[in-house]
């Protein structure tokens, strides 16, 4: 066994350690002096923007209550659950259902007040029951169901 490198000893508290080198500031690294923003966050992939998370409480009670919403990077909504626990399911999941919303109905939305985005949303979920007609979450081949919004 090779004894410590005497370099070792830099691995001290309140020392840098040489494995983990020192790197100047990048140009796409926050800047020390950056104020907290009061805007909110970037909606990443997964998340909810306040739009479809009306859409999604409004039409939650249609899946199971273990089912999950993510948004999708073009803005689209895909909902999937676990199916484990069913004997009769050959894959671990739901086939997805996702959502396309109309580029209109989405500017609706955003202008209207708290309760008409309730109101539109809920006008709309007829539209969800239509395309829901037929879906098959334990399909052999778990192709994703395309509803159009709006």
């Amino acid at each position: 066994m090779d004894p410590k490198p005497p370099s070792a000893a830099r691995d001290r508290p309140g020392t840098g350690s040489f494995r983990a080198g020192t790197r100047a500031a990048g140009k796409f690294d926050p800047r020390d002096s950056q104020g907290a923003t009061t805007l909110p966050p970037t909606v990443g992939v997964g998340t909810l923007d306040n739009v479809r998370s009306v859409f999604w409480q409004a039409w939650r009670h249609l899946f199971p209550p273990h089912s999950l919403a993510a948004q999708t990077s073009n803005g689209n909504l895909v909902i999937s659950w676990s199916v484990l626990d069913d004997p009769h399911a050959h894959h671990p999941y739901a086939a997805p259902v996702l959502l396309r919303f109309d580029a209109d109905l989405l500017d609706a939305m955003r202008m209207a007040d708290a309760r008409t985005r309730i109101r539109i949303a809920l006008n709309h979920e007829p539209t969800l029951r239509e395309g829901l007609r037929g879906y098959d979450p334990f399909a052999r081949f778990p192709n994703a169901r395309v509803i159009n919004i709006g």
